[in-house]
């Protein structure tokens, strides 16, 4: 019997040893819980910033958007306006080209015009010289009637 209550004895020994580990592995069981606990309180608060940053890039991006979408308005704005200004400047051509025409048909007009202007000087000093040829026959033949009304 001695040696069944030394087996017993033994045996409650051994399951305290046992309860003993239980209880080690338990608390190591805890702590890790704990650990898990606040990784995930860390992970919590990693994600509550996450979540704060994003928000603030969404605003950022609509921004970026709403301002692209407003350029490329601009943009479309400026494309015509330079379209109209083109057109507008085809128009000027036009009209510059025309005017040069004119000019140009001008200028032959004044060409043709100096040198009619330039024959009908020489015709007038050649009617110059013809008038006063006659001028001094005229004036040589009125001498000559004084002379022969004096003398009759």
């Amino acid at each position: 019997m001695e040696k069944i209550l030394q087996q017993i004895l033994d045996g409650q020994k051994e399951l305290s040893k046992g309860q003993e580990q239980l209880f080690k592995g338990q608390e190591q069981l805890f702590k890790g819980q704990e650990q898990l606990f606040k990784g995930h309180e860390q992970l919590c608060t990693r994600m509550d910033k996450l979540e704060e940053k994003l928000d603030s890039m969404a605003i950022t991006l609509n921004e970026n958007v709403d301002m692209t979408k407003g350029l490329k308005h601009w943009t479309e704005e400026l494309d015509a306006q330079v379209h109209g200004i083109g057109h507008t400047l085809a128009k000027l051509e036009g009209k510059v080209n025309q005017f040069d025409e004119k000019v140009d048909n001008l200028a032959d007009r004044m060409d043709s015009l100096e040198r009619k202007a330039t024959r009908i000087d020489a015709n007038v000093y050649s009617m110059a010289g013809d008038v006063s040829f006659l001028l001094r026959k005229a004036s040589e033949h009125d001498e000559v009637m004084r002379h022969l009304n004096r003398a009759k």
